[in-house]
């Protein structure tokens, strides 16, 4: 029974504690002596094949155990293969290979790596088939892989990488240690502050447990400023806001000042600790932050928090170059620590060192290990950096249409995380491609979903030719002019639509008009004109403007709208703009202007439609008559008279006879008069004739 016990213990301290003792071990093996302290079990190089395919050559790699490797373009069209800890036969036979692809593979020793360089066409590039099940390295070289180097996407999709490389290079957010939260005692408080100063240093203390930064940073200034013995707490408590305002050199310089006055509190307060060393590493003093991060882990080591401690220590490492050291602790901790939210971190953090290595035949299994870590843990943050470059990756070299759902499928969990802009830019490359990579021709309902769904994200669509005609047609043929009028508005207005803009403007008109919905004719008419009063159809904008005001019998504003057409030298691009012009100004009593309006419209060598003409002879003739240009006024009608199937005939010959009357033609009055009293077929003008003839022959 004591003996199992005993078993039963064992077992407890292996599962449970070992653990932590053994990545105590690496921190003080890795961080106080890096590049030799530790070193991992040798793999070992037992087969190498190079078979030519038509098109490719691969080359196979085969080792005892999964290899930790990279591959690295080097100077001389040369590819190197670089195997960790490894070692093996350096087959000098094939030295001498060579193909189309490839020739003279060299395998060299290098301190722990076995290295295999070898010559690669110029005109070929190369991808990695490795599989980390697999304990092969496996790659391919062959033209067809030129343009799919490491650090390049797919074309079309160069603008993500180019929106997020420095981001994924750079960002480094506030790390959460998971170190509690140490409050000040009140009664310490007491000792040093009267009862409102206490209570307005603890809410300082509040805002900085919340996050409310700022407020903590206000507070805590002001106590600094106080050369009382409350001013060294005050210190460390501002530094710790500056850090999580990643005000890295601020917050470096305020610990140090603290740790002068109060070098004991370090001690006391982890979290304050802990901050002071990222400060210190963030700052570029990785030695001393190596240092003092170490220190700290050996006084947490059997805390649950201590494992993302370790994280950070390799983050240094890594930062100092020891690559192989900040690997291995990368390794311990997400093997051992798999409850832990340090495992996830650990495996995020292996992933990133091969980020930038990434092509569209090797990038799955990395996006796989983001994935898997935004489903874990309870930390939002590195839920949402998981998930982002799960996102990021699928945008730059998986299915445009599906990446395009996983990106709006991250906008809709993290509406307001700090990767809102580049996944927009994400987006908006993903939303053009699929816009010009689907035939849309048959089927215009799934155009007009797209558009609904992506009408804030289009910047890249305007740029494919016949991209307005495209979805002009599809709303067109779905019956969907109000629904169109309302996305050409939408569009209309941003930045990245002023490329095809005064196209924009001319739809919604010619579309508003085609609903009746003047006002927003009269509107986008209005816009055109003022953004583009230099376009080539700006003057045709103007006279379609006045049309819209001349429907609704607004005289005044044709005038004002179309009165240039009159100087000398325009010309009316539609010949109707002179008979609203005429007819406003004949309205608004201008009838010498109305006259020339109308003599233009007449004068027209196309483009009138006829059953104006009768009227515009109406209005020309009568504006002269008003103007006492009785012969103008009687040309206008008598030529009137000669207008083929004139429906208004009678009318016109009882003027002329009138304006000859007045004139003294009453011969020709008389004829006209009997003419109209005897074959007219309007009984009133009949009436008035036989009136005037009455009076003439008194």
């Amino acid at each position: 029974m004591a003996l199992s016990q005993q078993r039963q213990s064992a077992k407890y301290f292996f599962l449970h504690r070992a653990p932590s003792f053994w990545s105590l071990f690496l921190v003080f093996a890795m961080v106080l002596l890096p590049g030799g302290a530790f070193a991992s079990i040798p793999n070992n190089l037992y087969r190498l094949d190079v078979l030519p395919h038509y098109d490719f050559t691969r080359v196979t790699v085969s080792l005892a155990e999964s290899p930790q490797y990279k591959m690295v373009g080097i100077p001389g069209n040369r590819l190197r293969i670089v195997l960790h800890d490894t070692n093996g036969t350096l087959y000098k036979k094939f030295r001498s290979y060579s193909d189309k692809n490839i020739g003279g593979l060299v395998l060299k020793k290098r301190g722990d790596s076995l290295l295999i360089t070898f010559q690669i066409a110029r005109n070929a590039g190369w991808r990695d088939l490795s599989r980390s099940d697999i304990s092969a390295v496996t790659v391919d070289i062959g033209a067809s892989f030129k343009q799919n180097n490491s650090q390049s996407a797919p074309r079309g999709r160069e603008k993500i990488w180019h929106g997020v490389e420095k981001l994924v290079r750079d960002f480094d957010p506030p790390l959460k240690s998971e170190i509690p939260f140490t409050q000040t005692d009140r009664q310490i408080l007491k000792n040093f502050l009267p009862e409102e100063e206490m209570k307005e240093f603890l809410s300082g203390e509040a805002a900085l447990y919340k996050g409310s930064l700022t407020d903590a940073e206000a507070i805590f200034t002001r106590f600094t400023s106080q050369q009382g013995p409350i001013r060294p707490l005050a210190l460390y408590r501002l530094a710790e806001s500056w850090y999580k305002l990643q005000k890295y050199h601020q917050a470096l310089a305020a610990f140090r000042e603290a740790e002068k006055l109060w070098p004991n509190y370090l001690g006391i307060n982890p979290g304050a600790a802990f901050c002071y060393c990222d400060s210190l590493a963030r700052s570029g003093e990785l030695g001393a932050a190596r240092s003092l991060l170490a220190t700290l882990v050996s006084h947490l080591a059997d805390k649950s928090y201590a494992p993302a401690l370790l994280v950070r220590v390799g983050d240094i490492l890594a930062r100092q170059g020891h690559d192989r050291e900040a690997r291995a602790i990368y390794l311990n901790i997400a093997e051992n620590f798999t409850e832990n939210k340090a495992s996830q971190m650990a495996l995020m953090r292996m992933a990133d060192s091969t980020f930038l290595q990434t092509t569209p035949w090797n990038y799955r299994p990395l996006s796989e290990v983001y994935l898997n870590a935004s489903r874990q843990g309870g930390d939002l943050d590195m839920r949402e950096e998981a998930h982002f470059k799960h996102v990021l990756l699928e945008a730059m070299y998986g299915e445009a249409g599906e990446a395009l759902q996983l990106v709006m499928g991250f906008q809709r969990k993290f509406p307001r995380g700090v990767y809102v802009a580049v996944v927009r830019t994400m987006r908006e490359v993903l939303v053009a491609e699929v816009f010009k990579n689907t035939p849309w021709k048959n089927d215009s309902v799934a155009l007009i979903r797209f558009m609904d769904e992506q009408y804030e994200y289009l910047s890249g669509c305007i740029e494919t030719p016949g991209f307005l005609a495209t979805v002009t047609r599809a709303y067109t043929e779905a019956g969907r002019p109000i629904e169109l009028v309302k996305l050409l508005t939408a569009l209309v207005e941003r930045m990245w639509a002023a490329p095809i803009a005064p196209e924009l403007y001319v739809s919604i008109v010619d579309n508003s008009e085609l609903i009746g919905d003047t006002s927003t004719a009269e509107r986008a008419i209005k816009g055109f004109l003022g953004r583009f009063p230099g376009n080539s159809r700006a003057r045709l904008m103007t006279e379609r403007l006045g049309a819209i005001y001349f429907g609704k019998e607004k005289y005044q504003q044709v005038k004002e709208t179309l009165l240039w057409l009159l100087n000398k030298g325009e010309h009316a691009q539609h010949a109707v703009s002179y008979y609203q012009l005429g007819r406003s100004l004949w309205s608004l009593q201008l009838y010498g202007q109305a006259a020339k309006a109308m003599g233009l419209f007449i004068a027209s060598p196309d483009g009138r439609d006829p059953r104006l003409v009768p009227d515009a002879f109406f209005v020309s003739g009568a504006a002269r008559e008003n103007s006492g240009d009785k012969k103008g006024a009687l040309k206008q009608f008598e030529a009137a008279l000669r207008l083929p199937d004139n429906p208004r005939s009678e009318e016109f010959m009882y003027r002329a006879g009138q304006v000859n009357l007045q004139v003294g033609n009453t011969g020709r009055a008389k004829t006209l008069f009997g003419q109209l009293a005897k074959n007219g077929k309007d009984a009133d003008w009949q009436r008035l004739a036989q009136q005037a003839l009455t009076a003439i022959n008194q």
